[in-house]
Formats: structure tokens, sequence, C-alpha cells
């Protein structure tokens, strides 16, 4: 057991795994959670119950924030996107090491300017992480996080760089596929009807092309692949700016081809091709008999509103993630491709996505509070080794088949 004190900030879905994981391998002396309102108070006795503290706090409320990151050694931050980045700033100036699932910079920004501002931003971080000997890893979940990581080996075993697609998911398995989207929500409704429309890129043959919102879930812009080990075919459509993808993993101007992607079981992209084109998910208001409505809200509670599209106890989904890379070593051809396919522990309580995103966070803070990952700074994923996180998974029943040609 580390003799240092954890803090989870964000008790929701992943915080619960998150903490799951913690208490299951006994990593740290002392555990406290934070959060703040009505389904949190329900669930404080059950967290003091099982030896953790549990507090309320509200992390608009920074010196309160400032005080609680102080105290602790090691934070597994888990909050909202817009509370990220300031979370990591008062991680930084406390000296407190950070492990957070999100992406300081969202990979599907598009303003030139806001991107400078907070690409800025996020330096400033890094320097103070620097001078006070802290460790700040984000982006460190499932995807973003694994994928990441798995993208990472996979590129270093070639130099010249053809073909590079990743893929991550959360899709129901067969038995829970019954609903006519053959979906269910294992994470935020709201965000991942926001993922259906917006604008991507992907570089084909070296040059960068835009996806535009309205055009990503058309035939042209997806495609079919067969897994093998799943016996199932799964729908792909693009899910993120590969131009900045290109920056993060320093191939911009090496790779042929290249794009990124989320995956359905098939039928859901000509559904949501449909909807995208005739306007259910713009946010702009729509005038409903004098009221104003946003499309998006409402498929939003349309959907979250129905309990045929959340997962009952007994039902599992499935957590994907595929990274394929194809070029050549010193002149070699070499294919590789790393697959994580994941089920929900209906014993445990926990979905897959819970296990690869909460596991995998609560893993990089034991591995930074025992000494094992000793890089400080702003770090992002690529910069964990394969090596370190793979035992670490398996004990986990989180397995990375490889394939290398």
């Amino acid at each position: 057991m580390s003799s240092k004190n954890l803090l989870i900030l964000g008790m929701g879905l992943q915080g619960k795994g998150a903490l799951h994981d913690v208490l299951a391998h006994n990593t740290f002396a002392h555990v406290t959670v934070a959060d703040c309102g009505a389904r949190y108070e329900s669930e404080k006795a059950d967290y003091e119950a099982r030896g953790v503290r549990a507090l309320t706090v509200d992390a608009n409320e920074d010196q309160a924030l400032r005080n609680l990151l102080a105290e602790h050694d090691v934070v597994i931050e888990l909050l909202p996107i817009s509370l990220a980045m300031k979370v990591g700033r008062i991680a930084a100036e406390t000296g407190t090491h950070l492990v957070s699932s999100m992406y300081y910079i969202g990979q599907s920004m598009t303003d030139p300017v806001l991107f400078r501002q907070m690409k800025q931003e996020m330096d400033e971080i890094d320097e103070i992480a620097r001078r006070n000997g802290c460790t700040l890893l984000i982006a460190f979940g499932m995807d973003p996080g694994l994928d990441l990581l798995l993208g990472a080996d996979a590129l270093s075993r070639m130099d010249e760089i053809e073909h590079f697609y990743s893929y991550g998911a959360g899709f129901p398995e067969e038995a829970a596929c019954n609903n006519p989207l053959s979906y269910k929500f294992s994470w935020s409704p709201h965000s991942t009807l926001v993922s259906y429309y917006r604008e991507t890129k992907k570089i084909v043959d070296g040059q960068t092309v835009v996806v535009p919102a309205d055009r990503l879930f058309a035939p042209e812009n997806t495609h079919i692949l067969h897994d093998e080990t799943l016996g199932c075919d799964l729908e792909c459509y693009a899910a993120g700016n590969c131009q900045n993808f290109a920056d993060m993993f320093g191939i911009s101007g090496k790779v042929r081809n290249m794009n990124r992607f989320s995956a359905r079981l098939p039928g859901h992209c000509a559904f949501w091709d449909v909807m995208v084109r005739c306007g259910f998910l713009r946010e702009e208001p729509v005038m409903v008999n004098g009221t104003p409505v946003s499309p998006l809200e409402f498929c939003t509670a349309l959907l979250t509103s129905q309990q045929q599209f959340w997962y009952r106890k007994d039902e599992r989904d499935v957590g994907y993630i595929r990274v394929e890379a194809r070029g050549r070593k010193n002149g070699t051809p070499v294919s590789v491709t790393h697959t994580i396919i994941d089920y929900a522990d209906l014993d445990a309580g926990l979905t897959s996505m819970q296990r690869l995103v909460g596991f995998t966070v609560a893993i990089a803070a034991s591995l930074i509070a025992n000494g094992g990952f000793t890089e400080r700074g702003l770090v992002m994923p690529m910069r964990v080794s394969l090596g370190l996180m793979q035992p670490e998974l398996a004990k986990r029943d989180i397995h990375i088949m490889t394939n290398i040609d």
C-alpha cells in the first residue's frame, strides 16, 4: 500500500469505477471523495461505511478547491470538461499530482484563436507543474487515454507511416440490443449527442480533409469494420480532428492516411444521418407554440426519459478500442494492430466504461504515487509506456490483443 493520500474529485459513474479499483487494490493509505448535489449527498454514508472520507465541495469555489487539493498527494479529477483545466492549474500551483480523463483542448476545436489561447494556458500550467515537481497526466481514460497509449506504441515500431486508424467505442452486447437504435447510454447522453453533430478532420493522401458536421454519418464518411473476436460488424464514423491528433503524436506531415473513429452496431449511422440532416441535433432553439426549444436538448430529454435506452442490471455494455498502423521500418513493411474488448462486470455492478475509464485513472494515480511514473509537468498518454500499463490492466482482466506482421 502507498503511504499517500488520494482525492477523487467527481463521483459520477467514472468516479465510482475509480473508487472501486482503489479500494479493491488497497493502493492508498487514505482516500477522500468529493462532489456536490442531492444524489451525492444520499451516497455519502455508503462511502463513509467503506472507510472513505466523503466531503461536499463545489468545484466553482476556487479557494475551497485549493485547500482540498493541498491536503492530498494525488487527485483523480473526473469533473465536467468545463472545470478540468481550472482544476489542473490549481493542482500545479499546490504541487498535487493529478490524473484526469479529460482533454484540456477538445479535439474537435476549429477556432484557431481559442486554440492558441488554451494552448498558451496549458504551457503555463506545464511550467508551474514542473517548477513544483508534480505530474498532471491528462486525457488518460479510455478514449482518450488507452487509445493514445496504444497508438504511440504502434507508431514507435515504424519510421514511415502509411496508415493510422484508431477506434474507441461503447455499445450493447447482442443480448442487450433490444431497442430501435441498438444502442444504450453508458456515459453522458448529452455529450454523446453533441459528438454526433460536429465537424471533424481526416488525413487522406497526406492532405487534411474536412468532414462537415451534417455529413458525419453520410455513407461516404463511414465504413464497416468486421471484428473476428466480437464476431460482428461495426459501423464506424469519424470522431475527432485528426490534424490535432497528428500534431500530438508528432507525425504531422509524415502520415499519409489517418482517421479516428467511434463505432456502433449496424443501422445506427443511417438513422442519425437522417436525424442530423433534418436538424434534430442543432442547439439553436426553434419556437414551439411560443416557447423556444433546442432540438438537441429535446432529443436528449426524449431518449433519456425512456428506459429502453438505459442498461438494466443484467445487461452488459462492450468497451472497444482498436489501433491499427501500417508503414515501414528500415524499409521493411510492418503492420501493428492493438485491440481491447471489455465487458461490464455484472457482479461488481460496473459497466465497461467505468472499468476502462475508472480503472485506468486509478492505475495511473497509483503509479505516480509509488514512483512508477516520474515524468513531471503536463503529460499526455503518449508518454506512458505500454509495458507500464499492460500488466496492471491484465490484473483487472482487461487484456490487450496485439498482432504484428
